[in-house]
């Protein structure tokens, strides 16, 4: 990190092993919501979980966890390829982003006939549509589709922030739909726009006296909850605003965490998200298995809470245990 971030509380530096707080708070409360999405949506399609609430808390989550993702991915991302260069930043990204994307696509096609009897729908295996699948994005769209916006954030560098920002929301909003390569990247890059436009300034966000944080957090969720109640699944055209309101509000969220315990564990899951995110489908289907095989049980609460757990914490344990245990070449290419 070359570029020192000052502000009246701390001084942080934006490439230098300093993390903030906030942003590892950010990402560790979007991660457990990835987890407890896809551990829901298991329940759903499974017609464990039928109620009115089941559906609304989905369309909830989906409408600001991955946006809050993109965005944080992009604070940092002018400094990285101004300290990196074009050509390291690019090589770094293709070992730590699209490695373990491939790596993991493998490995779930590798185990598939192992685990398909577990799942609410299996397909036979086909080689020509695993390629197809890995090479447009859907074996597992976030990382793929992370991969692409950074190399569009490489590419426009040099463009001026709020222009970026602009052509992104409008391809957002205007492009037809279509798989992952095409519609996911452009569906999401005008959040880590945002978050290159916002880039330092994020650390003003200390400035914030944690009553003022309390308050917004609560005017903004309840506008988020609001608007999805009334009007139900985001659109193409509100799904960037619902995204940026749920970002400022789990900003703020953090901004109330930081310094208190609840806050070190989110950041503590923050840090491990990549590995959380990579690893989650396994946890969550042993303990869905574990609770309806073992103890015959398919309730709501116990199958949301244990498999949600079992899905980030193992996943954090190992990410922070990766170089004793020789696992680091899961995350990232080893040579």
């Amino acid at each position: 990190m070359n570029t020192q971030i000052q502000n009246p509380m701390t001084t942080k530096s934006v490439t230098s092993g300093v993390r903030s707080n906030v942003v590892d708070i950010v990402k560790g409360i979007a991660i457990i919501l990835v987890a407890y999405g896809h551990t829901a949506q298991g329940l759903i399609h499974r017609e464990w979980w039928t109620t009115p609430s089941a559906h609304f808390i989905n369309t909830l989550i989906y409408s600001f966890h991955m946006p809050a993702f993109f965005f944080v991915s992009g604070l940092f991302v002018t400094g990285s390829i101004a300290k990196r260069g074009a050509a390291r930043f690019t090589t770094e990204k293709l070992k730590t982003i699209l490695y373990p994307y491939a790596l993991f696509a493998v490995i779930g096609a590798a185990i598939e006939p192992l685990v398909e009897r577990f799942r609410s729908g299996a397909h036979p295996f086909e080689w020509k549509q695993f390629l197809l699948d890995l090479l447009d994005g859907k074996a597992s769209w976030f990382l793929f589709v992370l991969f692409l916006c950074l190399m569009l954030a490489l590419l426009t560098v040099k463009m001026p922030n709020w222009l970026r920002f602009v052509l992104a929301a409008i391809a957002g909003m205007t492009l037809p739909s279509g798989p992952p390569l095409t519609n996911q990247t452009v569906r999401e890059f005008c959040f880590l726009a945002m978050g290159m436009w916002v880039g330092k300034r994020i650390y003003w966000i200390d400035q914030i006296s944690v009553v003022t944080a309390g308050l917004g957090f609560a005017l903004l969720a309840a506008f988020q909850v609001a608007m999805i109640y009334l009007f139900g699944q985001p659109t193409q055209w509100t799904y960037i605003g619902l995204g940026l309101t749920g970002t400022a509000a789990l900003l703020l969220a953090a901004r109330v965490l930081d310094g208190q315990s609840p806050g070190d564990f989110m950041a503590w899951m923050g840090q491990a998200s990549l590995a959380v995110f990579l690893l989650s489908e396994f946890g969550q289907g042993a303990g869905r298995e574990i609770l309806a095989k073992v103890f015959h049980s398919k309730a709501v609460l116990p199958q949301l809470l244990v498999s949600t757990l079992l899905a980030t914490i193992p996943p954090a344990i190992l990410w922070y245990r990766q170089d004793k245990w020789r696992l680091r070449w899961l995350f990232q290419w080893p040579f």
